[in-house]
């Protein structure tokens, strides 16, 4: 039986399979443990209300117009929350870790094809074992899905290069369009660029210069606009923000004319090393080797690094830069270090010797580092009886000794983003209280309550209300005054928090006291 499982392991077929167990395991193993954090805040907050109010094509953060990425990319989210039956850490991320597992299986099939065999076995591992690709693949964003859709398409063009057929020039549209629907253009640019240099060579992009390429694209084109001609259909007429508007916004004026994240010009120089870490020393070796001999490289691997070339001038003389900008280069970087691992090995195979168990060990190593950290002793950070979390358990438990939880209303007051998923109760939507707003700062609840019936133009009960707030510094609460009447519930420290002596904001809730009869 042993034997039998070593020799299936052995094959390409137990191989692969052991390849995505793995990525699976690194990939979901303490997923639903992890509070939200930076970004995927904000998709998490969109999505709870499209689904709280059924509105699918007006995006709101916490109660503003918030128009900053594509539509799908949140529905993919609400999707998950209908299939699970709600939304949580699970639903909120599973889009993201299943385009990173799409992804690692994606490299191997491209590092098979265009490379000696083993290639995409080994870029498959590294990928998967890449710190920062897995981080950022636990975390629910926008960024792993385009770079599963630019491997994708690279993925597609390289099963037949030289195909002119409409159906191919179809998918590969259509792969485009739908990259660029969940963070923007880059879904076109990037694969147009990767593929360039191979295009370019010996005059191929000559072959598909045809009528049937322009009906593949004005197909694509029209797939892309979809969403946003349903926005501008079924969306509110008084919505102030356009998903057009936003597409020029920030992928041409942030391109040229940055208004935020403004990165050195060195940023990628500095970052591609580190998000390809531990494995980025295998790929500047194989840079330096296959540029060192480059007549006598091979043509897939020269097109390789034209590619990495081009999208690392793309991303630098961009305007606007940040870290993890860098993750479309991670898979080619990966591929080109597995190219120089398997070139190395071939070379001592042909010099007569043989290769250790170095290389399958510290893969394995990378793979219990990352399970530790990102599976282990990061969502034990969040744990301790603290945090946002445990917050939103107190609230719920003691509202819940007054009445059901559905039937409370909550006014959330400019509070934390990873807070309104945490407090779902399925009743009325939240109601958001702008950070500019007039709201009494002192006085009593009676007062702050005529204010809420006049802003919102609805009727309150006193009873049934839980007030929540953000603040910085607990002795100094915005809304301490409700104390008088209402029991307050505050953030406690999680193990992070006192693990790292951390002093962080926190939320506050003002719940209601039950009034007892003289």
């Amino acid at each position: 039986m042993k034997k039998s499982l070593v020799s299936f392991l052995k094959s390409d077929q137990g191989a692969l399979l052991l390849l995505l167990g793995v990525s699976a395991l690194l990939l979901l193993f303490g997923l639903g443990a992890r509070e939200l954090w930076g970004p995927e805040t904000r998709w998490a907050n969109i999505a709870l209300q499209m689904l709280q109010t059924g509105d699918y094509f007006d995006p709101y953060l916490k109660g503003m117009p918030y128009y900053d990425k594509p539509l799908p990319s949140y529905w993919l989210i609400t999707a998950t929350a209908h299939l699970m039956g709600g939304l949580g850490h699970w639903s909120l991320r599973l889009p993201s870790v299943l385009s990173a597992w799409l992804s690692v299986w994606l490299v191997y099939l491209i590092g098979e094809q265009l490379y000696r065999k083993g290639t995409g076995l080994i870029a498959g591992w590294f990928l998967a074992t890449t710190f920062f690709f897995v981080f950022w693949a636990r975390v629910a964003t926008a960024d792993i899905l385009t770079v599963c859709g630019v491997l994708g398409a690279v993925w597609w063009y390289w099963r037949g290069p030289n195909d002119t057929r409409l159906s191919r020039y179809l998918v590969f549209f259509l792969i485009l369009a739908l990259t660029s629907l969940f963070k923007g253009l880059i879904g076109f640019i990037l694969p147009g660029l990767i593929l360039l240099p191979h295009l370019l060579g010996e005059g191929r992009w000559k072959n598909h210069l045809n009528p049937r390429l322009c009906l593949a694209l004005l197909v694509a084109g029209a797939f892309y606009m979809l969403p946003f001609l349903l926005s501008h259909r079924y969306g509110t007429p008084t919505y102030e923000q356009s998903g057009l508007d936003l597409v020029f916004r920030e992928n041409v004026v942030r391109f040229f004319h940055p208004f935020d994240q403004f990165g050195p010009i060195y940023t990628y120089l500095l970052y591609l090393p580190v998000y390809t870490l531990p494995w980025a020393p295998c790929w500047i070796l194989g840079l330096w080797v296959a540029v060192r001999s480059w007549k006598h490289t091979e043509p897939n691997v020269r097109w390789l690094i034209g590619g990495l070339g081009l999208l690392f001038l793309f991303f630098t003389a961009s305007g606007s830069r940040r870290s993890y900008y860098v993750l479309p280069l991670v898979p080619f970087a990966q591929l080109l270090a597995a190219w120089w691992v398997t070139r190395r090995m071939a070379e001592r195979e042909a010099a007569g010797k043989v290769s250790g168990p170095g290389w399958t060990k510290g893969i394995a190593g990378a793979a219990v580092f990352l399970w530790l950290i990102l599976g282990v002793a990061y969502p034990w950070t969040n744990g301790g009886d603290g945090g946002v979390m445990q917050f939103t358990r107190d609230v719920r438990a003691e509202a819940s000794k007054t009445a059901p939880w559905n039937e409370w209303r909550l006014v959330l007051v400019d509070v934390d983003n990873k807070l309104p998923m945490y407090l779902q109760n399925h009743g009325s939507p939240f109601y958001y209280v702008l950070p500019d707003s007039d709201l009494p700062k002192t006085g009593d609840s009676t007062a702050l309550m005529a204010w809420l019936e006049k802003k919102s133009g609805e009727r309150w009960n006193p009873e049934r209300t839980i007030i929540f707030e953000q603040y910085e510094n607990i002795n100094r609460l915005p809304l301490g005054y409700l104390t008088a009447d209402h029991q307050l519930i505050t953030t406690r420290p999680d193990n992070g928090a006192r693990l790292f002596h951390a002093h962080e904001s926190g939320s506050a809730a003002y719940i209601p006291k039950v009034k007892t009869g003289d």
